[in-house]
């Protein structure tokens, strides 16, 4: 059986630093935003509605990169460690007075 100190966990996710995104270009950044933040989130992206000379064919290697290097490096981590608290057995603990 795993055992979790829940309020060590707490104290060490305080002490983290939020995740931020490395910096990207005008171009990997419209891409991002207008296409892979859109899918991730099951919304439509109409091609006829992206403005192509937004971004250059370089930019789609860079989100990609982006995408391998970090966020899915990231994503495949939280994963493990959502997967691992969920084997984690409830334990139900009554409150005695004395």
């Amino acid at each position: 059986m795993i055992q979790v100190n829940i309020a060590g966990l707490v104290a060490a996710l305080k002490k983290e630093q939020p995740f931020t995104l490395p910096e990207m270009n005008e171009g990997t950044n419209y891409l991002f935003n207008r296409v892979y933040c859109r899918m991730a989130n099951d919304d439509t992206v109409r091609l006829s509605a992206l403005d192509f000379s937004a971004f250059e064919a370089e930019d789609i290697g860079s989100l990609n990169e982006l995408y391998n290097d970090v966020i899915g490096r990231n994503n495949h981590q939280s994963e493990n460690i959502a997967a691992a608290l969920r084997k984690v057995d409830p334990v139900c603990r009554a409150a005695a007075y004395v």
